[in-house]
């Protein structure tokens, strides 16, 4: 497949702070690619010299094939962006802003077939302004997407919205993927570029720590799931401790608290133990591996941090 975004050996620095310190990464025309990172990472000016807003100090970045230094103008045509911040004319309504946004470009969708698509058809005579979090969102996606893109770039999409809202972002994230659009975007939720992404890089402190499908990174790293319940009779440990891939086996009182490196194995193995067993086994949890945890354990420190 080929390459929608290359990025070589990218270095940007303001002052004495290396922002981004040789990052290297390439997405494939139609994956969805995560940079994944606590804020001060170095994702958003990653993107913001993507999308020609910042010049790096060294480094080679391809779009489409083209060179971003001598092509910036052909690129952005075919380029749709969603900035962690959006100003735009507080005066306007939304649909007055869609025909402005228009009126940039050659070719552009109908303003009504895109307000009816992402659910914007009942609040075109509103202010941007007005709107709630989803719905500015949303708007700025159809902003983002009115020349017909064939790459968007999203940073951080969804930051400040409540689960819900995020949620049903997700949604429309996973359908440009269905159209065949490349997406590009940073975050530092997670569960979104699991749920979302394709592959995804975890960035820290300017640098691409690893890359790769999430639940691969989350499989290749030996990080460890948990499965916890609560037993009316007590067990041995030890026959908890031969149930497949189980790494070590607690016990707080009536609570076992079971390490394992399979969690499918290991549950499906333990349900078909209880059959056997005097007691009963209740409260049963499964807490899987994440990409939390494998960014803890290549960086030391957790995301939020």
């Amino acid at each position: 497949m080929n390459a929608a975004v290359e990025v070589k050996n990218l270095k940007k620095s303001y002052g004495k702070v290396e922002a981004v310190r040789g990052v290297s990464f390439a997405v494939a025309e139609g994956e969805i690619f995560g940079l994944l990172g606590p804020n001060g990472a170095g994702k958003t000016t990653t993107l913001e010299i993507l999308e020609g807003l910042k010049k790096p100090d060294s480094g080679k970045i391809k779009i489409l094939g083209l060179d971003i230094e001598k092509n910036l103008s052909e690129i952005r045509g075919h380029v749709g962006v969603v900035l962690q911040s959006t100003g735009l004319l507080p005066e306007l309504t939304l649909a007055e802003l869609l025909e402005l946004f228009a009126s940039f470009y050659e070719n552009t969708r109908p303003v009504q077939e895109l307000a009816s698509e992402f659910d914007l058809t009942e609040i075109l005579e509103r202010k941007y302004n007005e709107l709630s979090g989803g719905q500015r969102q949303r708007f700025v996606l159809a902003l983002a997407l009115l020349h017909n893109p064939k790459i968007v770039i999203l940073d951080e999409p969804t930051l400040g919205l409540d689960p819900a809202v995020r949620q049903r972002f997700w949604d429309v994230i996973l359908s440009l993927r269905s159209r065949g659009i490349t997406v590009l975007l940073t975050t530092h939720y997670m569960e979104e570029a699991e749920i979302v992404c394709d592959r995804v890089a975890i960035i820290d402190h300017g640098k691409i720590v690893v890359q790769d499908r999430p639940t691969k990174l989350i499989n290749s790293l030996g990080v460890i799931s948990r499965v916890k319940f609560m037993s009316s009779k007590t067990i041995n440990l030890v026959e908890l401790e031969q149930i497949t891939g189980i790494v070590s086996v607690r016990r707080d009182r009536y609570v076992y608290d079971l390490e394992t490196e399979a969690p499918e194995a290991s549950l499906r193995e333990l349900l078909a133990w209880e059959k056997d067993f005097a007691g009963k086994i209740f409260n049963l949890q499964v807490e899987t591996a994440t990409l939390e945890d494998v960014f803890l354990k290549l960086t030391g420190h957790s995301l939020r941090e």
